[in-house]
């Protein structure tokens, strides 16, 4: 698997994998409005820029098909980055891809010694996506109740908060 650069020939492709508002929620937050247009990937494209961007996006492709997206904002002054928008194809689930393109994305934010801290959010009732994090090394650090609402009502869901130290990654064999 290699992760390319996220770009404009991709925004279909990505939208046609978030089938409603409650996916486009779960995917990127309750800013996020479905159907996913042109606009909404500009804007997440415009961080994507400079020696120091505050976002970078990608595709994972593997076997000549696109069978994930990952984004890691980046807070470069505290030395921080977050992993987020983590989607995996819906004709490549259960395949494996998740942990190896985490790995990558991992790997490739501690690949900048500024970068101290790998840490994300995910939703509380995504017991798969937890136990992935948790695999990959990441500990629970908190929970903040009624976070986000889903974009369904009234619904409203617990936002998990886990995170990564430089000294903990890789994980030890096994893990």
């Amino acid at each position: 698997m290699q992760l390319v650069p996220f770009d404009r020939s991709h925004y279909t492709l990505l939208a046609s994998w978030l089938p409603d508002q409650r996916a486009a929620v779960q995917w990127g937050g309750a800013q996020v409005r479905y159907p996913l247009d042109p606009q909404q990937f500009d804007i997440m494209l415009a961080q994507d820029s400079g020696p120091q961007p505050a976002r970078r996006s990608w595709m994972a492709l593997a076997d000549g098909e696109y069978v994930g997206h990952g984004q890691i904002a980046f807070d470069w002054t505290d030395g921080n980055a977050r992993l987020g928008r983590i989607l995996i194809a819906p004709a490549a689930r259960g395949q494996g891809w998740a942990p190896v393109m985490l790995r990558q994305l991992i790997d490739h934010a501690f690949s900048h010694p500024e970068i101290q801290r790998v840490e994300l959010n995910v939703y509380t009732f995504n017991t798969p996506a937890i136990h992935l994090y948790t695999r990959l090394g990441f500990r629970w650090e908190g929970v903040r109740r009624s976070s986000v609402p889903s974009g369904m009502g009234d619904e409203r869901w617990d936002t998990g908060m886990m995170g990564l130290l430089r000294p903990e990654w890789p994980p030890a064999e096994g893990a």
